[in-house]
């Protein structure tokens, strides 16, 4: 009956789950053979218990609230009051009590061979011979054995940590998994190949996020969820990916899982990963929390080569990487705290080394970063460099007075040909000795937040070193002249002309810049008595004017 199914197969979810929307528009899956192209028709009711398939691949007990029959999905309340909106292909209900017996897949009535109507003897619903993935084979019908449908056999058998591998349902599961219930070349994938419109992933044709614990075959490209793979021996990590591994549909039998070698770098990367995910905040304390946790999940991490190094050993190998690499961790005295606090620049977990990845140098995005609130760092990002994955990853900065949300800039070495539609590069200035400028390319694209509105892109930070002479700024029109290029420091004799140029260019700018600046709260006195200060926005006023947001550290260079 379908209380039976409720009480067999429910999971108790998991604190942290997170709120999943459907996507936008219904799923449009080729149907397999034996299959008649039918619309969808809506079989469940409000008020209706159900069981639906979370992105972790595993069943929950719920309520349908609301029906949607356009985007074909239901509201539901679950046992621990969390609501999401749920497709109809990731619903399971128990066997109608109405007398008439129809096929779940095709909502018809008709039993007769070669197609033939069996009974789910778990959940009690019927399901043709050639509707049902794998097709049911005649022998079913005429053995006294009892016959599990696809959904019961892996409700009863997916868990958390990984599928069960022995047993009658295990084997029933592995000639499953053979075959999938959707048509994978009708999935429509981003770019990445890390999510598709449909919501369709693994043997379960159920929802997934492959930042979390999923497996993606190095063949065929499709993403597994934990709970549905059966060749785990310990359960997985958040975001690791550092595995080679064959789905059984690629290899028309079992799965091939192979771990790939990790560095005392990716250990670091992936421990923080999986601590932000599981408490929701940006920094560790590097030796009270990342290698406790460390410690604690040493076996599985499966750290290969690295598995014989002595417990007293491993903080000093994780804090040399986290100091190493700075374009990936992000110490806490950016942001004047204690240093011995550690986290990502950008959460997101670790790339690993296959040869797959690395062919494809597929970028790695931001749109599935976790967003913790927390306070910015003081100093600049470091610019772009090649990282230990072999991808370049550029900087992230979030700027203060424009709408939270995942906003990159590019950041170049070399000065970009001016655009009539984008700002001129603008100078960091160093102490003027030996030091020369660079210029930091602003990127041309423009964020767009969700309500629609158009930001301009974040500008870089720029530093002050020295005094610079007050004359220049006592006037109220805040006319900066340029010194004259005798009196510089700077030993232009040494230089080619293309950076004279370039240098020329630079400092027209800064003109610019500090023309705006002074109209504020008497920056121009400030400015001349060499106060640091970060510039954290910029915006043009309906009347043309350009105005930027000072942020003023308060104290003047010594």
């Amino acid at each position: 009956d379908s209380t039976a199914v409720g009480n067999s197969l429910v999971h108790k979810r998991s604190p942290l789950r997170r709120s999943h929307k459907a996507s936008a528009s219904s799923p449009k899956l080729s149907l397999r053979d034996g299959q008649k192209a039918k619309k969808p028709l809506c079989k469940f009711e409000e008020g209706q218990d159900v069981l639906a398939r979370w992105s972790d691949g595993l069943f929950y007990l719920g309520t349908i609230k609301k029906i949607n029959k356009l985007k074909q999905n239901c509201f539901i309340i679950f046992e621990d009051s969390s609501k999401s909106w749920v497709l109809w292909k990731d619903i399971q209900t128990g066997a109608t009590e109405s007398g008439e017996m129809v096929c779940t897949i095709c909502q018809e009535e008709y039993s007769e061979a070669p197609n033939e109507m069996v009974i789910c003897d778990k959940c009690g619903q019927g399901y043709h011979q050639l509707c049902h993935t794998p097709n049911i084979d005649s022998s079913v019908i005429d053995s006294d054995d009892k016959w599990l449908c696809r959904q019961c056999v892996f409700a009863t058998t997916t868990k958390r940590g990984g599928a069960l591998k022995k047993g009658p349902n295990a084997k029933a599961l592995q000639v499953m998994k053979q075959t999938l219930p959707y048509n994978a070349t009708d999935l429509e994938w981003d770019a990445g190949h890390k999510t598709n419109v449909q919501q369709c992933y693994c043997y379960c044709g159920g929802p997934g996020d492959w930042y979390l614990k999923m497996l993606q075959c190095c063949k065929c490209k499709q993403w597994f969820h934990e709970a549905c793979v059966q060749c785990l021996q310990k359960p997985m990590l958040f975001g690791d990916r550092f595995y080679t591994f064959i789905c059984s549909v690629c290899s028309s039998g079992p799965e091939y899982l192979k771990r790939l070698p990790l560095r005392w770098v990716d250990i670091a990367h992936l421990c923080l990963y999986n601590l932000s995910v599981i408490h929701k905040k940006k920094y560790f304390d590097s030796e009270l929390e990342l290698m406790a946790y460390i410690n604690e999940n040493w076996d599985r991490l499966h750290p290969g080569e690295l598995a014989d190094t002595p417990k007293s050993e491993r903080y000093e190998h994780v804090l040399e990487a986290l100091n190493d690499y700075k374009t990936m961790f992000m110490s806490g005295k950016e942001i004047k705290k204690k240093k011995h606090l550690f986290g990502l620049r950008i959460r997101v977990p670790p790339v690993p080394p296959n040869a797959a990845l690395k062919a494809e140098k597929e970028p790695e995005g931001t749109s599935h970063e976790f967003k913790i609130k927390g306070r910015k760092s003081s100093k600049p990002i470091p610019d772009v460099r090649e990282l230990s994955n072999g991808i370049e990853r550029k900087g992230k900065k979030k700027s203060v007075g424009r709408p939270p949300g995942p906003y990159t800039r590019k950041m170049i070495h070399k000065t970009p040909e001016p655009s009539p539609l984008d700002t001129e590069p603008v100078p960091v200035i160093e102490t003027p000795a030996l030091e020369l400028p660079c210029s930091v390319g602003l990127s041309d694209s423009r964020k767009r937040t969700r309500t629609g509105r158009t930001w301009p892109a974040a500008i870089p930070h720029l530093r002050r070193r020295g005094r610079f002479p007050r004359k220049a700024l006592q006037t109220q029109n805040s006319e900066i002249v340029k010194d004259d290029e005798s009196k510089e420091d700077y030993q232009y004799d040494e230089l080619n002309t293309e950076i004279l140029n370039n240098l020329a260019d630079q400092e027209l700018q800064l003109n610019h810049l500090k023309n705006s600046i002074t109209s504020y709260f008497g920056a121009a006195g400030r400015i001349a008595c060499g106060e640091k200060y970060r510039v954290l926005a910029r915006r043009v006023t309906l009347d043309g004017k350009v105005q930027y947001l000072v942020e003023w550290e308060g104290a003047t260079a010594s």
